[in-house]
């Protein structure tokens, strides 16, 4: 009974693990430094060119939220919320293994399930902006991003349409009917289902019409930037995205339980087994494990904000990542996770727990947090990010 449940399980994700956006914001200082990076948080410290202040409290979103894991059934969780770019509130919750009672710390890892895809929108844009990829560019066919090595000649004319920027904006007319192919026959390589999708499978809408959230296309993605960087897809984003703004304690997930790294979290589901999921082979659609704290680094560093310290130059990002405000959301069997990046607030929810019910989860983390948030008249001025040193 196993794969039916991961197949239902997954028809529903495609429905909950979207990007939403919203206009506006506001100007903020630029004084956030070079050297305010987060490769492991540890203690939190308050930043020396800030003015003292009166101790506020926060105490009552952790109280508040402690409720919330119990009414949601939550093992564990990391929360972190930033402020004009400094990190105001982070926050871990539960148990990161509830077998041997081991808590949740500012340094778990969990899995970050789609949340993974703006980190390969990431990696898509510096290729850009290096002039080695272009959004026009055909995926499949002669002189093409991915060429004709892949399934049995010849392609399908729309199939031959399908430009790079249709996969961003999930827009190729991949469909998942039967099923997602990313969740089906862990065996077999991605080359060889990618093969199997192009002869088996027509698309169910011509290239640019059509919005159907698709894995596999962020899984296409992912041998693109392989293709175009002679790298491959961990490798180049780790070099080439993580290790500029400092952060070294991101990695691909592993698949199986005993393969995880030491302060990964063990991932808890009613649903279907979180091990039976091929991580690696989709790591640039699902496959990325980070801490709360990593991730709102990462939201500082390529919000558009104080361009002199962003990853990327002002209005070259792909997609979304050139907006004010937008959020994306992810989910696997033991992974809830939530990511808004916005002005002067974002915000980073990440759970070892998820089953069936994972859209309602979702709505209910965001909902908390904007309340959360909302509620708060006073902020510290501390910055629990941490130089390296």
């Amino acid at each position: 009974m196993l794969r039916p449940l991961i197949v239902a399980f997954f028809l529903l994700l495609i429905s909950g693990c979207s990007t939403r956006d919203d206009d506006g914001g506001v100007t903020l200082p630029s004084n956030m430094g070079e050297n305010n990076v987060v490769p492991r948080i540890e203690t939190p410290t308050e930043t020396t060119n800030t003015a003292p202040t009166p101790q506020i409290s926060l105490a009552g979103i952790s109280a508040d939220f402690e409720r919330f894991m119990t009414d949601n059934r939550l093992v564990g969780a990391q929360v972190a919320i930033t402020r004009n770019e400094k990190l105001v509130f982070l926050e871990s919750f539960g148990l990161a293994d509830r077998e041997e009672s081991r808590p949740v710390t500012q340094n778990t890892l969990f899995r970050i399930a789609s949340i993974s895809k703006p980190i390969t929108l990431l990696a898509l844009s510096k290729l850009i902006n290096e002039g080695k990829l272009q959004l026009n560019a055909t995926v499949f066919g002669p002189n093409s991003l991915l060429g004709t090595s892949f399934g049995n000649l010849p392609y399908e004319p729309e199939e031959l349409a399908i430009t790079l920027d249709d996969l961003v904006e999930h827009k190729a007319g991949f469909s998942d009917d039967p099923d997602d192919v990313l969740f089906s026959d862990n065996g077999l390589s991605l080359d060889v289902l990618i093969a199997r999708v192009l002869d088996e499978r027509s698309l169910s809408s011509p290239p640019g019409t059509t919005f159907q959230y698709s894995n596999f296309g962020y899984a296409l993605l992912g041998k693109i930037i392989e293709n175009a960087s002679g790298m491959d897809y961990e490798t180049y984003v780790r070099q080439n995205i993580l290790e500029p703004i400092d952060i070294n304690d991101m990695y691909i997930a592993k698949q199986k339980l005993e393969e995880r790294r030491p302060n990964e979290a063990i991932y808890y589901s009613s649903a279907s087994s979180p091990y039976a999921i091929d991580t690696p082979r989709m790591a640039s659609s699902f496959g990325w494990a980070a801490s709360a704290a990593t991730l709102a680094w990462i939201a500082v560093k390529t919000d558009g904000r104080f361009s002199e310290n962003d990853l990327l130059a002002p209005n070259t990002g792909i997609s979304y990542l050139n907006r004010g405000s937008w959020t994306h959301n992810g989910a696997l069997p033991g992974t809830t996770a939530i990511l808004k990046v916005g002005h002067p607030f974002s915000y980073v929810v990440l759970t070892n727990s998820g089953g069936a019910n994972f859209p309602v989860v979702i709505d209910a983390l965001h909902n908390f947090m904007e309340k959360a948030i909302e509620q708060q008249s006073e902020w510290p001025n501390t910055n629990l990010f941490q130089p390296n040193k």
